[in-house]
């Protein structure tokens, strides 16, 4: 790859740049450039007179499909392209992996990039166990990297025992199942994604945007072609838009999209945030919305009034911040809302503007949230608007435990970065009991959270996780600081340590049921902890003996389904509705005064 261009836009550098396009054009030679029409006999007279004319060949044309395109990505972005067939989306994605050479222009990548797309070729002859070995050699990953990666890749995919089998006994949407597992194992520098989040059901379409979720968060930048506005709103903070070749827009999502749908052909108006198509079911509502900001929308308007005291903005970038940011927002009653690196989605704006906060605290760096997005904050909200933190998230965890010291500092519960973007549990246990979670670098808890957590003065140190994935100089120095216990929280499933949590609440009132998304989880806890509501989890599609139980011992008035469709199916909806009494008429989902 060429080095890069320093000529290609000013962009504020927020973040280090991991590629570079400066005046990129690619052109294809095409055959038959003199035919007009649709193919037909016509071209078998021409093919006839081809054998018996030898001298006179093919005629070609040259198609620019690409035309002088410069743009940088950066570390942590997630950039959709968008524009109609034969746009050049794909033929860029190409371009910057190398597949395909620039007539005009340079192209520069910080590292290796991947490319997933549902026609990309496996081995066919091969099973799909001998493919995921192949595959994981190509992204850099060793035999022993691959076998501790293995059985994730396989349960991701959903393949089952179909993995001992040859790729070409695979169903089509099997096959791109088992791509886009390999490919995002491991976690590229560079990661781009052509239509593969249309492939599979709506389950595997939000597991895939978790995964790429989880890519951004360790600093990689990801790339989505799409034609589904709905994945580009859901997973992009940017989005480049192309026609006939040409750049025509680069800028936040909602800007690009809104220009780029006001020249679609007018389709009959449809609501895009409309209630799930489905029978009602009494005794229970849904918040929920078609994506993952807007589902939060739903959970933060039906909780509080317009005129709030504060609430917290945190990046979807990093769930680390954004695990110790809910419980203590669960314990003074604000709200949480999100955004992206480089921009506002469209439900977290109307949010601000309803509630109109009289303080924003803004939680991260300018890597989690950039400096013009901080600014857009300030102008759209009347109060006042501050930083907290920094993009390190043990520093972060340093200023929000001195800001806002938990009510409870018997127990303080340690995640680090690996760890604080599964189900975040932890959290709710923390928002519940009145404590605080905090991230520590697996290396290091660092001076500053050390001298932190010293000053809280805990009893015990729950480290979330296994034992063995913590290192012993951290415990032992997590010890020194603190004097504390340190035990590992790792016993039980994360269904069962939140139904645990509300023995003790007496039966009736509103039971929140959420989804396992970090995002909507999060948002719910903050909710939970405004109007006492006990939020329990599942995180599949049906309803466990366990969540069962406790949901018969609570004998609630109404039940809360927050999350997707997809997450909450309506039959399991139908199953919750069962569970409320039927003396118990069905009430408004109320806010909190």
């Amino acid at each position: 790859m060429a080095e890069p261009d320093p000529t290609v836009d000013a962009a504020t550098p927020e973040a280090a740049p991991t590629v570079v396009v400066s005046h990129l054009s690619v052109t294809y030679q095409v055959l038959g450039g003199d035919r007009r029409g649709t193919p037909g006999r016509q071209d078998e007279g021409r093919s006839l007179r081809r054998l018996l004319r030898p001298g006179t060949g093919e005629r070609t044309r040259e198609v620019h499909a690409v035309k002088d395109v410069s743009f940088i990505a950066r570390h942590g972005e997630s950039i959709g392209i968008i524009g109609r067939n034969g746009s050049g989306k794909s033929t860029l994605l190409r371009a910057v992996t190398g597949l395909i050479p620039p007539a005009k222009g340079k192209v520069w990548v910080a590292g290796e990039p991947s490319l997933l797309g549902v026609n990309a070729v496996l081995i066919n002859k091969l099973s799909g166990e001998r493919n995921i070995y192949v595959g994981g050699q190509a992204l850099g990953l060793t035999t022993a990297e691959i076998d501790e990666k293995f059985d994730d890749i396989v349960e991701f995919s959903g393949i089952g025992d179909a993995v001992h089998l040859p790729m070409s006994t695979y169903s089509s949407g099997m096959g791109a199942r088992l791509r886009f597992a390999i490919s995002t194992a491991a976690a590229p520098d560079v990661l781009m994604i052509d239509e593969a989040l249309a492939t599979g059901d709506a389950s595997f379409r939000q597991k895939s945007a978790e995964r790429i979720e989880s890519i951004r968060e360790a600093a990689g930048t990801v790339f989505l072609v799409s034609h589904s506005n709905s994945n580009i709103r859901e997973i992009c903070d940017r989005v480049l838009w192309m026609d006939q070749g040409r750049l025509v827009m680069d800028g936040p999502t909602e800007d690009v999209l809104r220009a780029y749908e006001a020249t679609l052909p007018k389709q009959k108006p449809r609501k895009r945030d409309d209630a799930p198509d489905e029978p009602d079911v009494p005794g229970t509502v849904r918040w929920t919305g078609p994506t993952r900001f807007q589902t939060s929308r739903e959970i933060t308007r039906a909780t509080w009034d317009p005129g709030v005291r504060a609430c917290f903005v945190v990046s979807v970038q990093s769930m680390a911040m954004a695990r110790m940011v809910a419980p203590v927002a669960a314990q003074l009653g604000w709200p949480m809302l999100w955004v992206r690196p480089g921009a506002i989605p469209a439900a977290t704006h109307d949010e601000l503007g309803r509630l109109a906060p009289e303080r924003v605290i803004v939680v991260g760096g300018e890597e989690q949230v950039s400096a013009q997005t901080y600014g857009r904050i300030e102008d759209l909200v009347g109060g006042t608007v501050e930083r907290l933190g920094e993009d390190d998230p043990p520093r972060t965890a340093a200023r929000l435990l001195r800001a806002f010291p938990p009510r409870d500092t018997s127990t303080v519960y340690v995640a680090h970065p690996d760890n604080s973007g599964g189900t975040p549990v932890a959290s709710l246990q923390a928002a519940r009991t009145g404590r605080a979670v905090v991230v520590c670098d697996a290396g290091s808890p660092g001076e500053e959270l050390a001298a932190a957590l010293a000053e809280v003065q805990p009893r015990r140190l729950a480290l979330l996780g296994y034992e063995e994935e913590w290192p012993t100089d951290v415990i032992d120095r997590l010890r020194r600081a603190t004097g504390a216990e340190v035990e590992f929280s790792a016993q039980g499933g994360p269904m069962a340590r939140a139904a645990a949590l509300w023995e003790d609440v007496e039966p009736g009132g509103q039971v929140i049921v959420s989804g396992a998304s970090a995002l909507e989880m999060l948002t719910a806890t903050a909710a939970a902890g405004h109007t006492g509501t006990p939020v329990l989890l599942l995180t599949s599609g049906r309803l466990p003996d366990l969540v069962r139980a406790r949901l018969e011992r609570l004998a609630p008035s109404q039940i809360v389904l927050s999350g997707s469709v997809e997450a909450l199916p309506p039959d399991l909806r139908q199953s919750l509705g069962e569970l409320v009494p039927p003396a118990q008429a069905p009430v408004e989902a109320s806010r909190a005064q």
